[in-house]
């Protein structure tokens, strides 16, 4: 009875004050990189500073969600550079990965240009020393790839990067966007491959019991292994070591978890047509826009 009370006060807690939290050290983060720019000084607020916090919240939020993460495979977890590459089904992925890897291994991400709107994550994004991709610009995507992989192997950081290159609402794997792997190969980075389990019922987050979100980090992929693989190889075996730990969650549910658990994914399958949809029609806009340019030159 006292667990299902402190749960109850919980979501109450969650549904009205926690988003404000988030906001709240989304603005603080901003202010720090304002007055290292206007103060000239990287070292009034660095980036260690920036990411014991960013650490501090998202476990803060997580934990005021509902969410317990169990990281399997912890010792994998690299002391310097990484490619960090999950599969990507959530907003909240970076969340949870940074939970699981943070204490360990201080982290930036590749995210869509698109994030930077957001009041609620912005100043996670620029405290954490984000780069942002123009899906719609691969010469631009190329460049900021580069400068991502050069940042990564100067500051001995991980990079979060999803190959799928977009949210799977089912958490079926797509398919992966195998150039990414060429920059850990020109840098010789070391490759995280990385699983995350349990995003789809960690979602509904006005229940009253604690959802498990399970991230198992494999053996890192030194550069030694890979760098003279073929890239569609290299990404090959990656998606197959992903697809091997989804195949067998879903194999191990009970069969009342297995029920809910495709009800879920008929739901969600719902929604990604609807997201294809509004893909496909943005990438016929960008394409036409790309042909008018051109006409006009």
């Amino acid at each position: 009875m006292l667990e299902y009370i402190k749960n109850f006060f919980r979501v109450i807690w969650f549904s009205f004050i926690e988003l404000y939290s988030l906001r709240r050290g989304s603005r603080k983060l901003k202010k720090w990189i304002k007055k290292n720019k206007r103060e000239q000084d990287p070292n009034l607020h660095p980036f260690s500073k920036r990411w014991k916090y960013i650490y501090k919240k998202m476990r803060q939020f997580n934990r005021r969600a509902g969410i317990k993460i169990k990281v399997v495979g912890e010792e994998n977890i690299p002391n310097g550079s990484a490619w960090v590459v999950p599969n990507h089904t959530s907003n909240l992925d970076g969340f949870y990965l940074i939970e699981a890897l943070g204490a360990k291994l201080e982290l930036t991400s590749v995210a869509r240009s698109g994030v930077k709107q957001s009041k609620l994550t912005q100043g996670y994004f620029l405290g954490s020393d984000s780069f942002y991709l123009n899906r719609a610009n691969i010469r631009e995507s190329l460049t900021v790839l580069t400068q991502t992989a050069q940042y990564v192997k100067k500051n001995n950081r991980g990079v979060i990067i999803f190959p799928e290159g977009t949210r799977s609402f089912t958490t079926d794997l797509l398919e992966f966007k195998c150039g990414g792997f060429k920059f850990p190969q020109k840098y010789a980075i070391p490759i995280l491959p990385i699983t995350v389990l349990g995003t789809l019922q960690a979602k509904r987050f006005f229940r009253l019991k604690y959802r498990e979100v399970k991230v198992i980090v494999h053996k890192p992929i030194k550069p030694i292994q890979h760098i003279k693989l073929p890239t569609d190889i290299l990404c090959k075996n990656i998606g197959n070591t992903i697809k091997k730990e989804l195949d067998k969650y879903e194999k191990n549910l009970s069969p009342k978890e297995l029920k809910y658990f495709l009800k879920l994914k008929r739901k969600a399958s719902i929604k990604q047509q609807k997201k294809d949809a509004k893909l496909n029609k943005e990438i016929e806009k960008s394409l036409e826009g790309a042909i008018e340019n051109k006409n006009d030159k």
